[in-house]
């Protein structure tokens, strides 16, 4: 039996699909124009990687796994250049003290200080 959610879905679809500018013979995909980061403002994907996800089953969690996902190519125009002259990935790297020479995480920071002075180590 369908639900209420399910009958107002199927009701509103045809509606839906005429505005929709994805359909049958245009699909969107990782792949698609509007999914790529090929300069404009829409996309941030590389066609490639990406993350993957499992949907939960109640035997075990949720996990996201983004060891795929390309950071340093993905990213629409904003991302990358910024917007109205604020932002984005070129002008973060050029007043970031880290970078891809030098590197940020916890494991390569100096705490004997804090610890000399009585910070609890956890």
């Amino acid at each position: 039996m369908q639900t209420c959610l399910e009958k107002k879905g199927i009701e509103s679809r045809e509606e839906t699909l005429v505005r929709n500018d994805y359909n049958k013979s245009d699909v969107y995909k990782e792949t698609h124009k509007d999914a790529l980061s090929d300069g404009d403002p829409l996309g941030k994907g590389t066609g490639h990687g990406g993350h993957i996800h499992t949907t939960p089953d109640c035997t075990k969690p949720a996990a996201i796994d983004y060891s795929k996902f390309d950071t340093n190519g993905g990213g629409g125009s904003y991302d990358i250049n910024g917007r109205n002259g604020v932002g984005g990935r070129h002008f973060l790297e050029t007043i970031s003290v880290y970078n891809k020479n030098k590197e940020y995480g916890a494991h390569l920071i100096d705490t004997s200080a804090n610890l000399a002075d009585g910070q609890i180590l956890i």
